[in-house]
């Protein structure tokens, strides 16, 4: 017979590390996670979410920016040689992820592939201290899986035509 202690004893840990094992590959798949090693260097990484994250599929990025000091008229983002996806600039959104609803009006968003470059302008500026998320819908995600890194500058409104750095998305296709 085997003592309440006992079986106390084995009896957590075990439960433990099934719970961990259940749970976890849920948890990851949601957001950025943790980058252990090879995470962007001198910078801020960047939340991000994709509708399905796997190689060769049509997918949606939610790229969430932090709040800007400053008002934002333009967003910049690039990408590595490596990322041989696709874009579609008329299915771009800039919205606040806290109401959906509330679309900042696109001006234009521009995809120049030579200098691997995201344009996007809106036609108001976005006010300072306002969080939002910029939304690439129907992406080609490259054939490969891999982890890109995706950087973002901003530019202000009657500012000095030279975009500001603000963070990276660790972008991970598996």
């Amino acid at each position: 017979m085997v003592s309440p202690r006992l079986r106390h004893a084995f009896l957590l840990p075990a439960l433990s590390a099934f719970l961990v094992g259940t749970v976890t590959p849920y948890a990851l798949a949601q957001g950025t996670g943790w980058t252990i090693f090879g995470g962007p260097k001198n910078t801020k990484e960047l939340r991000a979410f994709l509708d399905s994250g796997q190689p060769g599929q049509q997918d949606r990025y939610y790229l969430e920016v932090p709040r800007q000091p400053i008002s934002v008229s333009e967003y910049y983002i690039t990408y590595p040689e490596y990322y041989k996806g696709s874009f579609d600039v008329d299915r771009i959104e800039v919205r606040t992820p806290r109401n959906p609803k509330r679309n900042f009006k696109v001006g234009e968003a521009l995809w120049d592939k030579e200098s691997r470059q995201l344009r996007i302008t809106v036609v108001d500026p976005i006010p300072a201290d306002t969080v939002v998320e910029i939304v690439l819908s129907n992406v080609r995600n490259p054939r490969t899986g891999a982890m890109f890194f995706f950087n973002l500058s901003v530019l202000s409104p009657g500012d000095i035509p030279l975009p500001r750095p603000v963070g990276t998305w660790v972008i991970t296709l598996s």
